[in-house]
């Protein structure tokens, strides 16, 4: 906190003002200040600290960019401390870096590349923490507007998963239910997720939960070491011996989970641990699925899951035992071929348990940043289903696009294959995110044109493209 006051001491009052005013940079808890609607007491994490500095930092030199050789080699973090983008800039082919441009410039640039161009090949992604909803909006209106179907946001490569599979099973890819949940709940089960590191705020919830005897499992291939050992300021012990948030830890191979899931259902109907009456008055196709897990045998569930037949009816038990209860998941479950099975999975042990559609229970994929729902609840996202496309039209007086519409993922390949001419892209970092970066690098300079729009340079915007490379500055959501 020390070495955060000293990196925004040229700008503390204005630093303060967000801190105080603003609301959470972090990650997708609401706050209003530093304060949120669950419960009493400071909301605040080293993460929104962190980017305090996105907010206060000057702007750059553009001289340094005038030749990006000189930044190759350069981190993430050293990139951003160049300061932020201050004005327009255009690389054109040949050129060994960026210039200094009119609006009026950069802008020709990139609406000369969109024309020329058919809406086919030109592509619109955005993931950012300063992102609002109205600016998701806004953006997969004006890309329809130019006739393209291909627009995404970063929620496609974290949770497509669950969108595809909570729609598919509940009607609605969110969660069923709110943090205020989890402090009186019986149980919370944390499968794939390192709440302690990504969502550190969640503790302060977890910990008033635990006070009220919620008891917590976690189902992971890794124990994290912040939900056995982990600070609790207002506990004076915690700093020395550290406190233990999680009860019981099941084991599971990487990609296992679908597996277990399948056994602990099995297990439940086995040991009749169903809720029957919620089951024939809220869900369909229970018969079915029971079938289908009657018919799986163990010895295939254990070596698939990487756990024991002990273990799964062991925690079916533990579900069982519990009258209400709350299972959190996160990427560990989504990042896989069959991230969508896995999803649909765990909502059929929710549904088998009747844990939806009251207090203190609920379905929860945990989320990253803020907006990062919201952008694809107004609409950014590949493609528009009936009868939203239909109502967006009428709306907003032209017709959308009919093409089916390219993923974030499938995007990046498009622009490899050369498929694609024209990529706006609003923050974010192929080179990061995705497992082959030095493909993704290949993706990059082999558009036409690539559009970046973003508060600070990062490494995606060093490699040429074929003929037009575009940075616009971007405000952050406090301007």
């Amino acid at each position: 906190m020390a070495r955060v006051a000293w990196r925004n001491r040229d700008q503390w009052p204005y630093a303060w003002r967000v801190l105080s005013q603003g609301v959470c940079d972090g990650c997708a808890l609401g706050t209003t200040g530093l304060r949120d609607w669950t419960l009493d007491g400071i909301h605040l994490c080293m993460v929104r600290l962190e980017l305090l500095r996105l907010n206060t930092m000057p702007a750059l030199d553009p001289e340094r960019l005038a030749d990006v050789s000189r930044l190759e080699g350069l981190s993430s973090r050293d990139l951003r401390e160049l300061g932020r983008i201050p004005e327009p800039m255009v690389r054109r082919r040949g050129d060994k870096g960026f210039r200094v441009v009119s609006w009026d410039e950069a802008c020709e640039a990139a609406a000369g590349a969109i024309r020329a161009t058919t809406p086919e090949r030109f592509a619109v992604y955005l993931t950012s923490r300063g992102i609002l909803n109205e600016h998701y909006y806004v953006a997969q209106k004006a890309a329809r507007a130019m006739g393209t179907n291909h627009v995404d946001n970063s929620a496609r490569l974290c949770h497509a998963a669950s969108t595809v599979a909570m729609k598919r099973t509940l009607g609605y890819g969110a969660t069923t239910c709110s943090y205020r949940d989890w402090i009186g709940t019986d149980l919370i089960v944390l499968f794939g997720s390192n709440i302690a590191n990504n969502q550190p705020v969640t503790m302060k919830y977890l910990y008033e939960a635990r006070l009220r005897g919620t008891k917590v499992a976690v189902v992971n291939t890794y124990f994290e070491p912040g939900l056995r050992r982990y600070w609790v300021p207002s506990v004076p012990e915690s700093a020395i011996f550290g406190t233990r948030f999680a009860d019981e830890w099941f084991a599971v191979d990487t990609g296992g989970d679908l597996a277990f899931l399948c056994g602990v259902l099995k297990a439940l109907v086995a040991a009749g641990g169903v809720d029957g009456a919620f089951v024939e008055r809220a869900t369909s196709g229970f018969a079915e699925a029971r079938r289908q897990m009657e018919s799986l045998g163990w010895e295939g569930l254990e070596k698939d899951s990487g756990t024991t037949r002990a273990e799964m009816e062991r925690f079916a038990g533990t579900i069982a035992g519990a009258r209400n209860g709350i299972l959190v998941w996160s990427m560990g479950l989504t990042q896989h071929v069959h991230g969508v099975q896995t999803i649909e999975a765990l909502v059929n042990v929710g549904l088998a348990r009747g844990w939806v559609g009251r207090e203190k229970v609920g379905l929860m994929p945990i989320r990253g940043h803020s907006g990062v729902q919201g952008g694809a609840e107004v609409g950014c996202a590949p493609g528009l289903e009936e009868p939203q496309s239909t109502r967006f039209a009428e709306v907003w007086g032209f017709p959308c696009p009919a093409f089916k519409g390219l993923t974030a993922a499938e995007m990046v390949d498009a622009a490899w294959r050369g498929a694609l001419d024209v990529f706006w892209i609003v923050g974010g970092n192929f080179l990061e995110t995705l497992p082959d970066p030095a493909a993704a690098a290949v993706a990059m300079r082999r558009l036409r044109t690539r559009i970046h729009q973003d508060v600070v340079v990062t490494s995606m915007m060093l490699p040429p493209s074929e003929e037009t490379v575009v940075l616009f500055p971007a405000t952050t959501r406090y301007e």
